[in-house]
């Protein structure tokens, strides 16, 4: 575009030259030579005004020349300001925001296959990555700590006596005591167990002096209270009425009702569960849980046959098809998009017009000017091109008007 520009100048000269040469010639040699001088003046006065935004004409230090190179950092500051001012503000971009059904487009998306899987494939890729970071000490002493805060928060007695309630609401608590009873009598009913109860109980009966019994007897009478009580065990086992079941059932609501409101006993357990949680190495087992939990998670991860990125694919395209038939929840989703996007541009409104501001002050000027040209000059040699042709225009009327002004007698009379 430069060369056309130039050419058009160059050729403007050349008939401007063969035209006053050839004026004496014949009267329209005149127009041609007015026509071709106005459009030099025109093409060289836009060579130097569109020069004159990126750098001085001819190396010429000519005042108000090199402007966009001059002025870069006050052109920065009002270039960020009008960004400011007109796009950045909630009025403006607001109603763009409430015509954005974020919430749709996003559940279509998931639920195209290759986006589920695409969104599979990067978790799973990802997983050992984060389960790697929250392997860390800090981490994991976090976690024990946080474990720490949360069970000095419950209510540990409250709690107890409701999980007891529950517990005995259907009678499960008799079925819980019925196993441990099987287990209890069929255990004491093996005679080898029963033989060291009954030793170790013979023992202790012997070492007593105000009990006059030998061994042999201490024996006997041993063996046949470990035997009343297997056959208690038992029989309280298989007796559903049984009397010390209904003394189990009476401790339970007991315990439930001083649990739940007893605060002798709720200050116990409060007790009992600081003291329990004040103890030094108390995080060591919650941080050693937590690490085989993550390694085992790890483990999984890695295995091929567990198809974690085909599970999460799965995952995703449900959730997708969730969103796109609950209307109820994307108006949620939008609405809470919205306000958290326009409160984002509120508050860092300021930061991103001084962000463009500093970017276009880092510039090199020379360097921006170049690129300016290089991406609007094609538009800028029109304004040569078309100087050229509206002077040569110019220049034609304004010398057909003078030919016709002078022909005039009243011009004539004046001038003579």
């Amino acid at each position: 575009m430069k060369v056309l520009a130039l050419g058009l100048l160059l050729f403007a000269a050349l008939v401007y030259g063969l035209a006053t040469l050839l004026g004496p010639r014949h009267l329209a040699w005149g127009y041609v030579a007015a026509a071709a001088e106005a459009a030099m003046v025109g093409a060289l006065a836009d060579w130097f005004a569109v020069v004159a935004l990126f750098r001085h004409p001819l190396g010429l230090p000519i005042p108000h020349t090199a402007i966009i190179a001059a002025n870069k950092d006050r052109l920065g500051a009002q270039l960020a300001r009008f960004l400011g001012e007109h796009f950045l503000t909630a009025e403006h971009v607001q109603p763009t925001l409430a015509r954005w059904d974020l919430s749709l487009e996003a559940g279509q998306w998931l639920t195209r296959p290759e986006s589920a899987q695409r969104v599979g494939e990067w978790l799973r890729q990802a997983t050992p990555a984060m389960l790697s970071a929250l392997d860390q000490a800090p981490v994991r002493q976090w976690v024990a700590r946080l474990a720490q805060r949360l069970l000095r928060e419950v209510d540990l007695s409250a709690l107890g006596g409701q999980a007891l309630g529950a517990l005995t609401e259907h009678g499960h608590h008799q079925q819980w005591l019925n196993g441990l009873l099987l287990q209890l009598s069929g255990w004491a009913g093996q005679d080898t167990v029963q033989e060291r109860l009954t030793d170790a109980i013979a023992r202790e009966l012997k070492e007593l002096k105000y009990v006059g019994l030998d061994q042999v007897a201490a024996r006997l009478a041993t063996r046949k209270l470990v035997a009343a009580l297997t056959r208690t065990l038992a029989e309280v086992a298989q007796d559903p009425e049984h009397e010390l079941r209904h003394r189990f059932d009476r401790w339970m609501a007991d315990a439930i009702e001083r649990l739940q409101h007893d605060p002798d006993w709720r200050e116990r357990v409060a007790l009992w569960r600081d003291a329990w949680l004040a103890q030094p190495a108390w995080g060591d087992p919650i941080e050693a849980w937590w690490r085989a939990l993550l390694g085992h998670l790890s483990e999984e991860a890695m295995k091929p046959e567990t198809a974690l990125a085909e599970r999460i694919a799965g995952v995703v395209q449900t959730v997708g098809q969730q969103l796109l038939a609950d209307e109820a929840l994307r108006g949620w989703i939008n609405a809470q998009a919205q306000h958290v996007l326009l409160r984002a541009l509120e508050g860092s409104r300021d930061s991103i017009v001084g962000f463009v501001a500093q970017r276009v002050q880092a510039w090199d000027a020379q360097e921006m000017s170049r690129v300016l040209e290089n991406n609007i000059g094609r538009d800028l040699q029109f304004i040569r091109i078309n100087g050229t042709l509206v002077g040569a225009l110019v220049g034609l009327v304004l010398h057909a008007v003078t030919v016709i002004a002078l022909d005039l007698p009243l011009v004539q009379s004046w001038v003579k």
